[in-house]
C-alpha cells in the first residue's frame, strides 16, 4: 500500500511536469507568433490549450482521490494541496498565452512594424520565471524559488515602462492605437504569467519547509509574538 501511494505521488509530480511544459511551450509560441507575426502559430497556441485545462482536471481528481482514499500527512499532505493550485497556476498561465496569441493574430493583419526591444525582453524575463519556477517545484530547490520571488519585480519595472511608453505613444499618434493596444495588453499578460510564476515558487516553498511567504506571512509575528508594531 505504502509503495503504489508514492507512486501515485510520483506519477502526479509527472503529470504536473508535463503541463508545466505545455504551458511554457505555449507562452514562448505566443511570444514567437507576436514578435514574427505569425497568425498560423498563434492560433497553433489557441487550439493546444485544450490538453492543459484537460490536465488540470485530471489532476485535480488525483490528487482528491489521493487525499479520500489515503489520508495523507505533513509532507505528502502539503504536495497534493499546493498541486491542486499549481496545476490551476498553469492552466492560467496557458490562458494568458492564449490572450498573447489573440493579439499576435489581430497584430499579424496590420501593416509590419517590429515588435519593440523591451516587449520582448520582458517576455524572456517571464519566461525565464516561469521555467525557474517549475524546476523549483520539482528539484524542491528553494533557493532557485526565492529568486524566483525576487525577480518578479523586474517584470513589474518593465510592464510599467510599456504602458507608460505606449500611452503617450497613442496620445500623439492616433494611428498608433490598434497595434499599441495590443502590445499593452500582451504585456499586461506576461506580468500575470510573472505573478503565477512566484505563486508557483511559493509553492515549491510551502511544500519543502512547511513556511507560507505569499503576503510575506512569514515576516507576520504570530499571536504568541507579542504585539505588533503600529507602523508610526
Amino acid at each position: 500500500m505504502e509503495r503504489h501511494f508514492h507512486h501515485d505521488l510520483h506519477a502526479l509530480q509527472d503529470r504536473l511536469g508535463e503541463m508545466a511544459g505545455r504551458a511554457e511551450t505555449a507562452l514562448s509560441k505566443a511570444m514567437e507568433a507576436l514578435r514574427t507575426r505569425d497568425a498560423s502559430l498563434a492560433r497553433d497556441v489557441m487550439s493546444e490549450d485544450i490538453e492543459i485545462d484537460r490536465i488540470e482536471l485530471e489532476v485535480e481528481r488525483r490528487c482528491l482521490d489521493i487525499l479520500g482514499l489515503q489520508q495523507p500527512v505533513a509532507r505528502d499532505l502539503r504536495f497534493l494541496v499546493a498541486s491542486i493550485r499549481v496545476s490551476n497556476y498553469l492552466e492560467r498561465v496557458g490562458d494568458h498565452a492564449v490572450n498573447i496569441a489573440q493579439s499576435a493574430v489581430k497584430i499579424a493583419a496590420l501593416p509590419a512594424v517590429q515588435v519593440p526591444e523591451d516587449v520582448t525582453t520582458m517576455g524572456d524575463r517571464t519566461i525565464t520565471m516561469l521555467r525557474e519556477s517549475v524546476s523549483a517545484w520539482l528539484n524542491h530547490d528553494v533557493p532557485l524559488a526565492r529568486r524566483v520571488c525576487e525577480n518578479d519585480a523586474e517584470v513589474d519595472t518593465l510592464k510599467g515602462q510599456i504602458f507608460a511608453r505606449f500611452s503617450s505613444l497613442m496620445v500623439h499618434e492616433p494611428g498608433s492605437v490598434p497595434r499599441a493596444l495590443e502590445l499593452v495588453l500582451a504585456s499586461r499578460n506576461l506580468e500575470r504569467v510573472a505573478d503565477l510564476a512566484t505563486n508557483i515558487a511559493e509553492e515549491a516553498i510551502f511544500v519543502t519547509e512547511a513556511r507560507v511567504i505569499k503576503h510575506h506571512a512569514d515576516e507576520i509575528p504570530g499571536p504568541s509574538s507579542g504585539p505588533r508594531p503600529s507602523g508610526r
